[in-house]
């Protein structure tokens, strides 16, 4: 008996746990939520440590209060096809509650803010893109303090009209190279990065407007970051990294294009890579490969001459 003990003790050493997925059975209502408790999980039970989360088309309310919370799966995955219907809801209350999620995967669904306008959703964490998902600030500013990884689309959905209700990027490790499509308003802050994988001419991932709207605003204050390790090196080939409104497209003072030096002329970023010349112009968000500069001395008097369109 004691010998049967022993290997039952000694398989149960060696066999790993597997993570369970528990998806959700029904929406959350009003005044409900389920990211802290095991009100709509299959399983009954809050989530927890070992396990993954899915939401499938049901509703996830975050707590109707001014908490912070921390997410107990090891995952949750907003994979609704039903759209605002669906998907992570914000309803906290108050501007310095958050929420962390250690592995946030958005998975063609949405996250929307359903609040008051002075209700601001931090979000901490780590959030993947892995396939096309929504952005949706209805009621309120969703503040990304996680870092974003992925490569698949980010689409920002136009708010209900208060032009604080935006999307702020706020990580300096974001590692993100898919397109974003703001129909809404986006906002980059200082110290916050975007990356931009560049190919043969034309090729690369960029951040542009789709739907017409009234809304489309665009603030760049952080640093736009150029892969250029496969990048064409013709003389001409180019790249439309920004294509958004022109009146309503802004860059800041603390925007920089890493690796590059600013021009002087308030517009113009410059590198030499790959034996050519890479130019960044702000006004017409392309990137081109350029003859050499006649003088190499405006680089060297770039930092002080620079007078950026800001905002």
């Amino acid at each position: 008996m004691m010998k049967k003990f022993f290997c039952l003790f000694l398989i149960g050493m060696v066999c790993p746990a597997f993570a369970v997925t528990i998806s959700m059975k029904a929406s959350d209502g009003l005044g409900q939520s389920s990211f802290n408790t095991g009100l709509n999980w299959m399983d009954g039970n809050p989530p927890s440590a070992g396990n993954d989360y899915v939401t499938g088309d049901y509703r996830l309310r975050t707590p109707a209060d001014g908490g912070s919370y921390v997410f107990g799966g090891d995952s949750l995955t907003i994979n609704n096809t039903n759209g605002y219907n669906g998907g992570l809801m914000y309803k906290g209350t108050g501007s310095a509650g958050s929420l962390t999620i250690a592995n946030l995967i958005l998975d063609g669904g949405m996250i929307s803010h359903a609040n008051g306008s002075t209700d601001i959703c931090n979000l901490y964490g780590n959030i993947y893109v892995k396939s096309n998902s929504t952005l949706y600030p209805k009621q309120g500013p969703i503040r990304i303090y996680s870092a974003i990884s992925g490569s698949a689309q980010i689409t920002i959905q136009a708010s209900d009209g208060v032009s604080g209700n935006k999307i702020w990027i706020h990580s300096s490790a974001n590692t993100f190279t898919g397109n974003i499509v703001n129909n809404g308003r986006l906002e980059v802050a200082a110290g916050a990065n975007l990356n931009f994988v560049i190919g043969p001419s034309g090729v690369n991932n960029s951040i542009s407007n789709g739907t017409l709207g009234t809304q489309q605003h665009s603030i760049f204050g952080g640093d736009f970051v150029f892969d250029l390790t496969a990048a064409g090196t013709g003389i001409g080939d180019s790249w439309l990294i920004v294509n958004t409104v022109a009146a309503s497209t802004y860059y800041t003072d603390t925007f920089t294009v890493a690796g590059f030096t600013p021009k002087g002329d308030g517009d113009t970023w410059l590198k030499n890579a790959n034996g050519v010349f890479y130019q960044f112009q702000e006004s017409t968000g392309m990137l081109t490969v350029i003859p050499e500069p006649a003088s190499m001395l405006l680089l060297g008097l770039g930092g002080l001459m620079s007078v950026l369109r800001k905002r």
